[in-house]
């Protein structure tokens, strides 16, 4: 085979299609969902999360090689075992940031309860500390994390959190989705 028709291979009309459809996807996860669930998850909800989504990417796993499987009629053990091995390669590799921030959507989508969590303000200026300590296993010291209930609070028009002394109480209404994971609304 010449040069000139590995090329012509290379960019014939299905390959073309399927970086055009990757692009499509790399373009939807960075600039759509990505911006999207940073501006309602905490960092600390999204890296639990993150800890036992391989749970979910391996249910994905699963449908996709049974829908490939259907797809290319497998009728022989060696082609449903490769088609079972590329798909979890997808979902639990190639695809799993993708794969996540579509979880994450659906999660917010599908709002399951309201939970309110009390915190206690910390605020010292001279020595620029501010978190917020809702005890042991609760407490909010990332800074993206303040600087995004802080948003929250200031567009559903209450006070906003700086304003806040120490031993102030604050309230921060999170919602959980059929994930199980708490996002800020």
């Amino acid at each position: 085979m010449t040069r000139s028709e590995q090329i012509k291979k290379l960019i014939s009309k299905p390959y073309f299609i399927l970086f055009i459809i990757l692009v499509l996807l790399f373009c939807l996860d960075t600039f759509v969902l990505k911006p999207f669930i940073k501006e309602h998850y905490l960092d600390q909800d999204l890296q639990s999360f993150k800890d036992f989504s391989w749970r979910y990417l391996l249910v994905i796993a699963v449908v996709i090689a049974i829908v490939v499987s259907i797809c290319i009629k497998a009728k022989k053990i060696l082609e449903i075992i490769s088609v079972c091995l590329y798909s979890a390669f997808f979902a639990l590799f190639a695809f799993r940031t993708l794969f996540i921030h579509i979880l994450l959507l659906t999660n917010f989508q599908t709002e399951k309860e309201r939970i309110i969590n009390t915190y206690e303000v910390i605020n010292h200026k001279e020595a620029m500390v501010f978190w917020l300590d809702g005890g042991k296993e609760n407490s909010i010291h990332d800074d993206n994390a303040i600087e995004l209930i802080d948003k929250k609070r200031k567009a559903k028009g209450l006070k906003s959190i700086f304003e806040y002394k120490t031993g102030d109480k604050v309230k921060v209404e999170f919602k959980r989705g059929v994930f199980n994971v708490n996002y800020l609304d």
